[in-house]
């Protein structure tokens, strides 16, 4: 009873213990100026350099086999406690299955907080006074439309030949080595005055691919989903092609600490249109027409439709087909994904929520203004 009783409190002082480590960063990171850039510069990397070496090994997604493994685990924790209880007099099996709970719950809210929430205060990739500033007229917005279509020409003129009239993207492993690579292409390359790209340097992890979870991803309508509790960029591997090469270094790009989204996808972005690789030069400027092609259509849809022609066939085909397979997977669960999610970027100091995402098309033509 004694070994009971001592076990107990110590699991209730592990749990209070991280539960406090947790609190702390998360005021701090929000009270104290200066503490989230100096955590995620200092601190965060060396977490990011052994955590995600360590989950990097397996060439698998720690995450997902987690969420999987975890519900059984807790299942036979509490069967366990149960027949523990019934060899021990005056144990209480609930209160011990609570407490592995309590504590199991407070060393994930500490490694979300640790590897994730605290860089959501972290100094912002882009200056926020430039981007307050930014004014663009319907003709920067139709030159940038123009040059994501000649770009596209480019691509298209020398990723296909002889025969092929489909453009065929790479697979899983070649697309998750070129993301690292153009990742650290770009932290060496020179910025234009309203970011730095030297903050993207160093380690990062090979992204993952989703076996289990990417039709759950697809109902939900997400395309990828960084994993602080195993310093994970994964991505859904059920989407169409053209969205793989930019999801990945998406993804990278909050491994690396900048957790706002409208800042990873212009991060992604750049990879993309900045690498060698056919296939992602291709992703980053679909990814561009999308965004500004949109934002086109909202003010001028005449002019959209003029453009939209000038596009190569087999973009086309690609924008259809990408537009079908997310259609045929809206579901109740994406319209619940998506309010969940703008609640939680609004929480953690996004005030435009999943609106948020939408903020590359102002970042993509300052980067053509500059």
């Amino acid at each position: 009873m004694d070994k009971q009783n001592h076990s107990a409190k110590r699991l209730l002082c592990i749990s209070v213990i991280f539960l406090a480590a947790a609190g702390i960063l998360s005021a701090a990171s929000r009270m104290v100026p200066g503490f989230a850039q100096w955590y995620s510069t200092t601190i965060y990397p060396v977490i990011q350099g052994s955590l995600g070496r360590l989950t990097g090994m397996a060439s698998f997604s720690v995450a997902e086999m987690l969420c999987v493994l975890l519900p059984v685990l807790i299942i036979i924790d509490l069967i366990a406690v149960i027949r523990r209880s019934r060899r021990v007099s005056g144990s209480h099996p609930l209160r011990r299955f609570v407490l592995h709970i309590l504590t199991l719950a407070s060393v994930l809210i500490f490694m979300y907080e640790a590897n994730c929430g605290v860089n959501y205060y972290r100094d912002p990739f882009v200056d926020r006074e430039a981007f307050e500033a930014a004014e663009f007229t319907e003709e920067d917005l139709t030159g940038f439309c123009e040059l994501s279509i000649s770009k596209l020409q480019e691509n298209q003129e020398t990723a296909l030949s002889g025969s092929e009239d489909q453009f065929i993207y790479p697979d899983k492993t070649a697309i998750a080595e070129e993301a690292i690579r153009s990742m650290k292409e770009l932290s060496e390359q020179t910025s234009p005055s309203f970011s730095d790209y030297s903050s993207l340097a160093g380690f990062y992890p090979q992204p993952k691919y989703l076996t289990f979870m990417s039709r759950l991803f697809s109902n939900m309508g997400v395309s990828g989903i960084y994993s602080p509790f195993t310093v994970e960029a994964n991505v859904n591997g059920e989407m169409t092609g053209l969205e793989k090469p930019f999801t990945s270094c998406h993804e990278l790009s909050h491994l690396k600490g900048f957790m706002n989204e409208g800042e990873a996808n212009y991060i992604g972005w750049l990879a993309c249109i900045n690498s060698d690789d056919p296939a992602f030069n291709r992703s980053g400027w679909i990814i561009a027409w999308i965004y500004a092609g949109n934002s086109l259509y909202s003010i001028d849809p005449d002019k959209y439709s003029e453009l939209r022609k000038k596009l190569p066939d087999d973009v086309i085909r690609e924008l259809d087909e990408n537009r079908e397979f997310w259609q045929s997977h809206e579901t109740r669960a994406s319209e619940v994904q998506d309010r969940v999610n703008d609640a939680y970027l609004r929480s953690n100091g996004q005030k435009e929520g999943i609106q948020t995402y939408g903020q590359l098309t102002t970042l993509m033509l300052m980067w053509y203004a500059d």
